[in-house]
């Protein structure tokens, strides 16, 4: 379904080398690719092309890589670009998956991100996806451990990562991520949240709230010197772990894992199911409008939490 497509990627120096993987995987012979320079593409395309079956092409600038007329695009390069390059390919026939988060709102006012949803999801509805991959790693969760939505009381949200962001960026980093993960269980609203406390510092940013009787907290850490990202999160205070058996490649697959005590149970890759998921809802046009809801449920609290 995939082979026959023009797909193309912005930014591979980081998550788009796994982009670049789960294209491989899925029979995609040829993928353009857009850097910050043409320089650090060709540079890319060396070392990518001589660990991957793909044929990769560099482009030279925005214009060369935009007459391409690409099937499908996907933007993996710094969050303060994404909404530049979304507004590039609107109104071309490109469809588009966006890495988290769709865009930066960290200094937009909530009319400015109001219009910007507008119109991103009523204007071309069919068009955008985000990839939201803790959507899949909560539905892996729920059917593995057999966790009952009706059941849960509390919710503690752990996630220490490598990143390189600081204060607030942290959270714009990794809200996207744990709200996923709440948004599969519980669409709320920003009116139903109340927040009882938060706590930003350089390498930390802390929030407890609450919503519908539900109490749930967000820990997320950022180091550059972590080796190992964690992912922990507690429901009703059993505690549940993710565990990558990692691969020495970015090229290569890593094998999940989810352990609760002395328990593990294997998972699909996240990421896997979660790319391929947004692919075939781009190349088959069934983009639908709970899709678009979800999109616009978790902008609308990441705004709300971050302010």
């Amino acid at each position: 379904m995939f082979k026959k497509k023009s797909i193309g990627i912005i930014g591979v120096s980081g998550i788009g080398k796994i982009y670049l993987r789960e294209l491989s995987i899925l029979g995609i012979k040829k993928i353009y690719i857009l850097g910050k320079s043409y320089k650090s593409s060709l540079k890319n395309k060396l070392s990518l092309q001589s660990a991957s079956n793909l044929e990769i092409i560099p482009c030279k600038s925005i214009n060369d890589f935009k007459n391409k007329k690409l099937d499908i695009i996907c933007i993996c390069s710094p969050t303060n670009t994404h909404l530049n390059y979304i507004n590039k390919f609107l109104k071309t026939k490109s469809k588009l998956i966006v890495e988290k988060p769709i865009f930066d709102l960290k200094n937009l006012s909530d009319k400015e991100i109001s219009q910007i949803t507008e119109k991103i999801f009523k204007k071309y509805p069919k068009k955008i996806i985000t990839n939201l991959p803790l959507k899949e790693y909560a539905n892996s969760l729920k059917t593995k451990f057999k966790i009952k939505k009706k059941e849960i009381r509390k919710i503690n949200f752990k996630y220490h990562t490598s990143g390189k962001n600081f204060y607030k960026d942290i959270a714009i980093d990794l809200l996207p991520h744990s709200l996923s993960f709440l948004l599969f269980f519980f669409m709320i609203k920003k009116n139903n949240v109340n927040i009882n406390s938060k706590i930003v510092s350089k390498n930390g940013w802390r929030s407890s709230f609450t919503f519908s009787k539900i109490n749930c907290t967000f820990n997320f850490n950022q180091n550059i010197n972590r080796k190992n990202s964690i992912l922990e999160i507690s429901i009703n205070d059993k505690k549940y772990l993710r565990v990558q058996k990692n691969n020495k490649s970015r090229l290569t697959k890593n094998h999940q894992y989810i352990k609760s005590g002395s328990l593990y149970k294997k998972i699909n890759n996240s990421m896997s199911v979660s790319i391929k998921k947004n692919l075939l809802k781009l190349t088959e046009n069934k983009i639908r409008k709970k899709d678009i809801n979800f999109q616009k449920s978790l902008i609308s609290l990441m705004s709300f939490l971050i302010k």
